[in-house]
């Protein structure tokens, strides 16, 4: 039997607190600002497709990765661990990403996890269990060992070298972004955003839209976060809307964001615009609705 991967990775997404925030002249903007310490969410897609028949001793391995799917990282071990599939590494693989979410994250387990992963490795990189194995590992140097921002960098660089259009590049794209926007504190501001935004034709593939739209998000709140205001900020967020959120809240406080942006930067007419989007997709007694609609009209006679 062989597997086929498509966008199957253990991610840790970058989710920015949305806040309001008092400027001096007492106003409040709805922009994301994110804390000085970034608010990790771990979310794992798997997409393990059989393309033969499943022989006696491998349902278990698939039942493994189904109830990885599914969050239910001590089940999905267990599974692994007593499973008799032929594929050692795949079966290495799904017990690696199971340990490394199931609590509690000890040094131990995550030392297990590494030794199994660098072991699919050091079998192959150039297939998908390698690729993903590859990946796992450099998410643990960066956030489970004290490696340097160097050692973390080259990790996630030889990840997106090994295929530069796999789904998993895509993800590791978006997290070496974070790395460089804020953890090389060696580097300009100017230069942190430049850095990063040379990622963006890896980062925004094809694969994973969510992750995409979460690229151009980091992009833009790490601009606002460093007081950089310009157009570039604007035209991060708008890629961001124009792929479009599922959550119905996401892609209205996107709206929302670009309105007030464009305000900020002198963009009136594109203002107005995305005013007009959050309103008539948010509810009339949304804490932020009436805000909006006084600064849209307010706008609105700046243009007559």
């Amino acid at each position: 039997m062989t597997h086929s991967f498509a966008s199957c990775a253990l991610t840790y997404a970058y989710i920015p607190s949305t806040r309001f925030v008092e400027v001096s002249s007492g106003e409040k903007t709805y922009i994301f600002q994110p804390n000085h310490q970034c608010k990790w969410v771990r979310w794992l897609c798997i997409l393990v497709t059989v393309s033969t028949s499943v022989r006696a001793g491998e349902e278990n391995a698939n039942d493994g990765w189904n109830l990885l799917s599914r969050y239910l990282y001590r089940d999905a071990a267990e599974v692994f661990q007593q499973s008799s599939t032929e594929d050692l590494r795949l079966r290495d693989l799904g017990l690696a990403a199971s340990m490394l979410n199931e609590p509690p994250i000890t040094t131990g387990k995550i030392a297990r996890a590494e030794a199994l992963l660098r072991k699919v490795m050091a079998a192959g990189l150039n297939d998908d269990t390698g690729l993903y194995a590859s990946y796992l590992v450099a998410s643990i140097l960066q956030r489970h060992r004290t490696a340097t921002n160097g050692e973390i960098e080259a990790a996630y660089r030889a990840v997106i070298q090994i295929n530069p259009t796999s789904a998993i590049a895509q993800i590791s794209a978006a997290h070496l972004a974070l790395v460089l926007l804020y953890q090389r504190a060696d580097l300009p501001i100017a230069a942190r955003l430049q850095a990063a935004g040379e990622l963006e034709k890896i980062a925004t593939g094809p694969h994973l839209p969510e992750v995409a739209l979460g690229y151009y998000q980091h992009l833009a709140d790490a601009a606002m976060y460093y007081d950089v205001l310009d157009d570039r900020v604007v035209e991060w967020l708008e890629k961001a809307h124009a792929i479009g959120s599922s959550d119905e809240l996401t892609q209205s406080t996107l709206s929302l964001q670009i309105a007030e942006t464009a305000r900020k930067t002198g963009q009136r007419e594109k203002a107005i615009g995305y005013y007009q989007q959050f309103l008539a997709d948010a509810v009339p007694t949304e804490q932020r609705y009436h805000t909006a609609e006084v600064r849209m009209g307010e706008l609105m006679k700046e243009s007559r």
